[in-house]
């Protein structure tokens, strides 16, 4: 076959069946790089027997582009025509030596280096400076001008984020498990009652309660009382949301003992300035008042220090058999269905709240338990239950 280059006819190479094959390829697909895709219509169109000419005219490329991808087929073949020769450049910056090296100190402490910045975590410019200044000390004198950005590029290509934290959560408690298992066979032990009252009738379910109750409960620590400065501004038409200043006024804090009766919904709240072990005992006696002498009261409750307190261990020898505790495991209060509660009462109860004094916070809380024990809701525990075994002690 010949190509003509101008209006000139030249042999060249023949179009095989396999470059024929790849050229159709490349002019149907419709995700090909512009580049490739013109030069694979200029072979085409040249194997059509169009001078070069007529190919820059018809494609709007100049004709000398045309005469270089066409020659290059002639001399090179299709692969060599269709992408650019890799060009004699500035070399790789870094070396595998030199990367490792650089990821190796990003890995390491700073403060733990020889000559290491006084720092906790690493900053790109700070990781830049350290490789700049011990470079040679490493046999990588090439490293002496290097740049900030490419040691970001480095640690982004790796995903390494040496100046951020993620919090783990160590698992401390060899019991978790067992302790876990405990809880959840309280919860599916409620469940049962719940579903045995609504198939035989209430009267089923205060036989079944007429032994033990069952609570979960958890203190909500450090209510702030915060009074505005200046008066909010309320929504108009030119602003459509509540304006607060930004100054405010703290009149210190206080605490909400509390516990759902799990059968129930009903929410038991004790305000207090404090929730050491006095305030828990406060709570336990006005639970022992409440429920009859024979109940027996299930409380599942974290491992506070003031739940397991010499006093709080002194009072409840003076009414034994009265409360059975459940603990969770250790940092493992998600498991206590209290904390639902107080996921609710930050997003409805406190949300915004401004208040002139601690007494006033106080009111605003009893009121709310008030409102809410009008139409109690009743907290329930469904995941995992189903792993649960039904053997209820």
């Amino acid at each position: 076959m010949e190509f003509i280059y101008g209006w000139q006819k030249t042999k060249v190479r023949s179009l095989s069946d396999l470059d024929r094959k790849t050229l159709s390829e490349i002019l149907s697909s419709r995700k090909q790089e512009l580049r490739t895709y013109q030069r694979a219509q200029m072979i085409f169109l040249a194997a059509e027997g169009k001078i070069n000419t007529q190919i820059s005219e018809e494609l709007k490329v100049t004709r000398p582009v045309v005469n270089k991808i066409i020659k290059r087929f002639s001399s090179a073949g299709l692969d060599a025509a269709l992408s650019d020769a890799a060009r004699s450049g500035r070399p790789k910056e870094l070396s595998r030596e030199e990367r490792a090296w650089i990821l190796g100190l990003a890995c390491t402490n700073p403060k733990d280096l020889p000559d290491g910045p006084v720092m906790q975590l690493w900053s790109n410019s700070a990781l830049s400076q350290y490789v700049r200044e011990h470079c040679e000390q490493m046999n990588f004198p090439r490293l002496r001008t290097v740049a900030d950005s490419t040691i970001w590029y480095l640690l982004n290509a790796n995903e390494l984020k040496p100046h951020n934290i993620r919090y783990y959560l160590e698992k401390k408690d060899q019991e978790f498990e067992y302790k876990a298992q405990k809880v959840l066979l309280l919860y599916k032990r409620i469940e049962w009652i719940t579903q045995l009252s609504k198939r035989y009738g209430h009267a089923e379910q205060c036989e079944l309660l007429s032994s033990e109750v069952f609570f979960s409960y958890d203190e909500k620590s450090e209510i702030q009382a915060i009074e505005n400065l200046h008066p909010d501004r309320s929504p108009n038409k030119n602003n459509g949301f509540v304006r607060r200043d930004y100054e405010y006024v703290r009149h210190g804090t206080i605490s909400l003992l509390a516990g759902i009766d799990l059968i129930t919904g009903t929410v038991h709240g004790l305000v207090k300035e404090s929730h050491k072990s006095s305030d828990f005992i406060d709570f336990l006696k006005a639970m022992d008042a409440r429920y009859p002498e024979a109940q027996t009261i299930n409380i599942i409750l974290d491992n506070h220090s003031a739940h397991r307190s010499k006093e709080t261990l002194a009072y409840l020898a003076t009414v034994p058999n009265r409360f059975k505790f459940t603990f969770t495991p250790k940092h493992a209060s998600w498991l206590n269905l209290v904390e639902a509660f107080f996921g609710k009462m930050a997003r409805t109860c406190l949300k915004g709240l401004r208040v002139k004094s601690k007494e006033e916070l106080t009111e605003h809380i009893t009121r709310w338990l008030e409102h809410i024990n009008n139409d109690p809701i009743v907290y329930r525990w469904k995941w995992n239950l189903e792993d649960i075994e039904h053997a209820f002690t």
